[in-house]
């Protein structure tokens, strides 16, 4: 189910197996992909530009910026990061973005 963020982003949200985290990691760093946001992000227009017919062009060219943790590229296996829920010591701050989801 999407979560509106303004009438031309929304954000997406789904649950996998557990290993599929280490596998999309091991997947961008095979193909040089950014993030495993970005990742899935064009997994899914493949799919959609597969299945509905439309431009895979046209699908990645509408595709935000990666923008903060969605931009770098963080080890699933890693407990020392600041992406892992897991590592306390370091606070996270609000994102650098304006968005908001109600």
């Amino acid at each position: 189910m999407p979560f509106r963020l303004d009438e031309f982003r929304a954000k997406v949200q789904f649950t996998t197996s557990a290993d599929m985290p280490m596998l999309v990691y091991d997947a961008c760093l095979k193909t040089g992909v950014p993030s495993n946001t970005v990742y899935y992000q064009l997994a899914t227009c493949a799919a959609l530009a597969r299945d509905l017919g439309l431009d895979y062009d046209e699908l990645v060219a509408a595709l935000p910026p990666p923008r903060g943790p969605a931009g770098h590229l963080f080890d699933p296996g890693q407990t020392n990061h600041t992406m892992s829920r897991f590592w306390k010591s370091v606070a996270i701050g609000p994102a650098n973005t304006n968005e908001e989801v109600r």
